[in-house]
């Protein structure tokens, strides 16, 4: 995989963490930066276990802090995990979003979240199966993970054994905070 996909790359929320709090969280979340930073080098069925130990370390930072807007900041971060992994499971067994992001977007912000309104997104889709017909899925979610829309593309056929990349228009909801893409094949 070339980069992290922008859902993430928590880095930020990490930074607010920092600048919340008076305490040190360097030590503390040196091991999430480490992940962080070898998740570009590893295969997508690989990187489980990595969020596994970055989500459960964020989770044991987060009950450390008696600061609250320091606390939101990793549960932010974690909320962004999640949300990554749900986008995974939505995704049919031999299909795999690359990556996701905002074509020709000036205003991107945080984990890649595309400007509200009509966009176009752009995502690369791997497939190790046979060819199939697939029809890609951004679901939008609020600051506290909650879903607040989804919206489906148009469907596109993906050959056997390529990674492709796509674009599909959003209206994006004036409550989102964070987005995932996912792929399912069009039923027989």
């Amino acid at each position: 995989m070339a980069s992290i996909p922008p859902i993430l790359d928590i880095r930020d929320d990490l930074r607010r963490a920092r600048e919340e709090t008076d305490a040190d969280l360097d030590d503390e979340l040196e091991t999430v930066y480490d992940r962080l930073d070898a998740f570009a080098d590893q295969d997508l069925g690989d990187v489980e276990g990595d969020l596994d130990v970055i989500d459960n370390e964020l989770l044991r930072v987060e009950e450390l802090l008696d600061d609250e807007e320091a606390a939101r900041a990793l549960r932010s971060a974690r909320n962004r995990i999640h949300i990554y992994r749900e986008s995974r499971e939505q995704t049919d067994e031999d299909l795999a979003v690359v990556d996701s992001g905002v074509e020709e977007a000036e205003d991107v912000g945080p984990a890649g979240l595309p400007p509200v309104g009509e966009v176009t997104l752009t995502a690369t889709v791997a497939n190790t199966g046979d060819d199939t017909e697939v029809v890609p899925v951004a679901a939008f979610y609020d600051e506290d993970g909650e879903e607040v829309g989804t919206v489906e593309g148009p469907a596109f056929d993906l050959p056997a054994g390529v990674e492709q990349r796509i674009h599909f228009d959003v209206d994006v909801p004036s409550e989102a905070s964070l987005y995932g893409v996912s792929v399912v094949e069009v039923a027989g």
